[in-house]
């Protein structure tokens, strides 16, 4: 067997949330919090004048709240809901977990000739790219494989396999891609019309290059009714030409994962001799032998990776794998997610033994999925507060000091979460006087977000011009709030 690791090594330990125990997170920051709600944040709201505005500001070793506004209203916490993910994949699944991919064989192989299947079994690996299939060919070819008798198999079964994170979404949204144990340069795939008109083709896109994806098909739209992109089954496109000679493309989600790691992987092998029958799925038996394998870097940098990209693929698999060790038959990202959150609301508190989930303090809190992706899930910027110390700095020293491709201002580490009207931020600053305090920030509209809800067409990709200019005008009173109590404090 050839083993293979990308490079990154930690101690092998598993540390309980923040390598310390579970705070009782909820009953210090309520019983210290100072509720009185401030003045206007910023004299410069335009668009905003709807918009609920909810933010707690804390000292994050003791919990001591220094300002808060709004602190036990819900909001809806996108993309922010990647860090109670985050939190209880470390203390679950530990920093220096490995997802493994493996090739197993189910017969001999003898010169050359492997006389039974060939299984490409994925481990959850969210990071897995082409780079990472052609390692494992490397593995066939040191096993001195040559030629396969029997079928070619991908094996999924160690996670649900899902065809999209939320159906809230267009159909052509890249970011709400298929979920599974095997993925491939993230689960997107480019459909492109190169110039002078060739096309269009199916690309899988890494650093080793563009390769076709013959698992996903795209044909002309005659006739664009509107809509440039149009699905036509699973991962199945129409696309409309560009004008005359030009050039064209646009990324779109790839529904099933593990068919297109195969497809690519079977398209690798016959380029390096090696010819292979068509893709099935299947499950590898028990016994199987391992030909090659292949572990993915250790679970902090891909969380590090996760929350500076907020990859939501990265996420949901994450997820998933964490839930695994409290309940292996969760089948759906709701239920696996509700897992995650009833193990974090009753972590034992730091005094009384009590459970932090007792009580009111986590009355309401519902984490839909693991990426925070739609509307489905709701926190308090206190329940948040708490779910951020809970991390500790196994947590903290994840986050990244950028939005967007954008900086952060000085000294702030934190996740960003956007959805059209919705708009947080939660994390750590370095205040004037170098004290380093904790916040949980949420900018919304509910009533323009609702309104876009109900009229959803997932025909349509673009966000809405004023959601855009709106997203704007959140981000200054963001930038605002965090200038302030920077001077502050």
């Amino acid at each position: 067997m050839t083993a293979i690791r990308r490079s990154g090594s930690l101690p092998d330990n598993r540390p309980a949330l923040g390598r310390r125990p579970f705070l009782g997170l909820l009953g210090s920051l309520g019983l210290t919090a100072a509720l009185d709600p401030l003045p206007a944040l910023a004299s410069t709201t335009g668009g905003l004048e709807s918009a609920a505005v909810g933010y707690i500001l804390f000292e994050p070793d003791s919990g001591t709240v220094l300002e808060s506004r709004a602190a036990d209203t819900p909001f809806i916490p996108a993309s922010v809901a990647k860090l109670p993910t985050v939190a209880a994949a470390l203390a679950l699944l530990g920093p220096d977990h490995r997802f493994t991919t493996r090739l197993l064989a189910t017969g001999p192989l003898t010169g050359g000739v492997l006389r039974g299947d060939l299984i490409l079994q994925g481990g959850g690996d969210p990071a897995l790219a082409t780079e990472g299939l052609v390692q494992l060919l490397g593995g066939l070819a040191a096993a001195g494989l040559r030629r396969v008798e029997g079928r070619f198999l991908y094996d999924t079964a160690l996670l649900p396999d899902l065809a999209e994170i939320d159906a809230g979404q267009p159909w052509a949204a890249p970011y709400n891609t298929g979920v599974g144990a095997l993925s491939l340069n993230y689960n997107r795939a480019l459909l492109n019309w190169r110039r002078g008109g060739a096309g269009p083709e199916v690309l899988t896109v890494a650093d080793a290059g563009r390769l076709p994806l013959d698992s996903v098909a795209v044909r002309p739209l005659a006739g664009s009714r509107g809509f440039p992109l149009l699905p036509d089954g699973a991962d199945r496109w129409l696309m409309a030409p560009p004008a005359a000679g030009e050039a064209a493309g646009a990324w779109v989600p790839v529904a099933r994962p593990g068919l297109a790691a195969a497809s690519l992987f079977r398209r690798l092998a016959g380029d390096a001799g090696i010819a292979l029958p068509l893709p099935e799925v299947g499950r590898a038996p028990a016994g199987a032998a391992i030909l090659a394998a292949l572990d993915s870097l250790p679970l902090n940098e891909l969380a590090r990776g996760l929350l500076r990209h907020s990859n939501n693929l990265s996420a949901e698999v994450i997820g998933l794998a964490a839930s695994k060790r409290l309940d292996p038959s969760a089948a759906t990202l709701d239920r696996s997610a509700a897992l995650l959150q009833g193990w974090l609301t009753r972590q034992p508190m730091e005094k009384g033994g009590q459970a932090a989930g007792q009580g009111a303090g986590w009355r309401g809190l519902r984490l839909a999925n693991h990426s925070g992706l739609g509307t489905g899930s709701r926190a308090t910027p206190r329940q948040m507060a708490a779910l951020l110390r809970a991390g500790g700095p196994a947590l903290w020293e994840l986050l990244p000091g950028e939005e967007d491709g954008k900086a952060l201002p000085s000294g702030v580490h934190a996740k960003t979460g956007t959805l059209a009207y919705v708009k947080g931020l939660a994390g750590l600053l370095t205040a004037g006087s170098g004290r380093q305090l904790g916040f949980v920030l949420f900018i919304a509209d509910p009533a323009r977000r609702a309104a876009l809800d109900a009229a959803l067409d997932r025909r349509v990709t673009a966000v809405p011009a004023e959601a855009r200019g709106w997203a704007a005008a959140a981000r200054r009173v963001q930038d605002e709030t965090l200038g302030r109590w920077v001077a502050t404090y």
